[in-house]
Parts: C-alpha cells; sequence; structure tokens
C-alpha cells in the first residue's frame, strides 16, 4: 500500500472520527436545549458519504490499475 493510500485512508478515518464526535456534542445540546436547531451535522453526512465512496472507489481503482501493472503481458511462457 503506497504512502499516499495510507494517508487517505487517515484523512477519511480523522473525519469520520470528528463526525462522530461532533454527532456526541450535538447530542448532548439537544437534551440540553430541546428548543429547535438547525442540524447542520445531517446536512453534512450525505457528502461525508459521497467522499467516503469516491476514496474507497479510487483506492480500488489504483489498486486494480497496479495489479494489471505487475502481471507482464508481453512475457513468453
Amino acid at each position: 500500500m503506497s504512502p499516499k493510500s495510507k494517508s487517505l485512508i487517515l484523512f477519511i478515518l480523522f473525519l469520520w472520527l470528528v463526525f462522530a464526535a461532533w454527532e456526541m456534542d450535538v447530542q448532548s445540546t439537544i437534551n440540553t436545549y430541546p428548543e429547535s436547531i438547525v442540524r447542520l451535522d445531517l446536512l453534512l453526512l450525505p457528502f461525508l458519504i459521497i467522499l467516503t465512496v469516491f476514496v474507497v472507489y479510487i483506492l480500488i481503482r489504483k489498486n486494480d490499475f497496479d495489479g494489471a501493472q505487475d502481471s507482464d503481458l508481453h512475457q513468453d511462457v
């Protein structure tokens, strides 16, 4: 696994951990102040999911491309 792939995975994990911490904070705020609150975390969630799916797609596609490069098609048997 390349360093770029590792950094992408760590970045996505960091974003999800920050989102989880934010979600816990919002839940405690809702329990404290039950008035109408705009849930920005729920508005951000679809973008986070799309970003995660995109990064996974890029990593899988890159891995497939690297696998094709490893096998030499012009090799005499």
